[in-house]
């Protein structure tokens, strides 16, 4: 029997199923350690696995289309998400920024008026990965939920570290750098 490892809205939620397991295992480490994929590919296969994964939580999760409580939050990402969202959706970075900035308050430049996400298909690995778990009154009032896939929480599970370090790691590695999402795209 598995063990319930966090409270959610419906209960608890259960250990990472042993198919995402053996997906991020027989599937996505090789590509990651593969010469022959280039980092977008590498990202692409991240984002790929992550959906999937995601299927998962979002049974557990407060978390519903349109739900943009958290779109206010700091979203850092590094370089090569950013040219990943610029090459995919035709929104031009602004490299002039100073890096690393904290603290926003104000909405993710993509955030689009019906609390939709702009760059939904596109968006960088802590959109993916969040999820609020408890009340979803709570997030409409700004109360504390319980906070999955963030680096304060360890970022949820170690498959969800490790990318996220792997990401770090390999566009560090390329000289790249991280700013928040509206460091890299002031809102217009």
């Amino acid at each position: 029997m598995k063990k319930k490892v966090i409270l959610s809205n419906t209960g608890f939620l259960p250990d990472t199923p042993d198919y995402l397991i053996k997906k991020a295992n027989q599937y996505l480490v090789p590509i990651l350690n593969s010469q022959s994929h280039s980092l977008g590919d590498k990202l692409q296969a991240i984002y790929s696995y992550l959906d999937e994964f995601n299927k998962f939580i979002g049974k557990y999760a407060s978390c519903s289309k349109n739900c943009s409580h958290c779109c206010k939050m700091d979203v850092q990402i590094t370089a090569l998400e950013a040219e990943y969202i610029q090459m995919n959706t035709n929104k031009q970075m602004d490299y002039s920024a100073t890096p690393f900035t904290t603290g926003h308050r104000n909405s993710c430049p993509f955030l689009e008026n019906d609390g939709a996400c702009g760059i939904y298909n596109f968006r960088p690995i802590p959109c993916r990965i969040f999820h609020a778990f408890g009340d979803p009154k709570n997030c409409v009032h700004g109360k504390v939920q319980f906070q999955y896939g963030s680096q304060e929480t360890g970022y949820g599970n170690p498959i969800f570290q490790k990318l996220v370090t792997w990401v770090h790691a390999s566009v560090t590695k390329e000289g790249g750098c991280m700013r928040d999402i509206r460091d890299f795209f002031p809102k217009q």
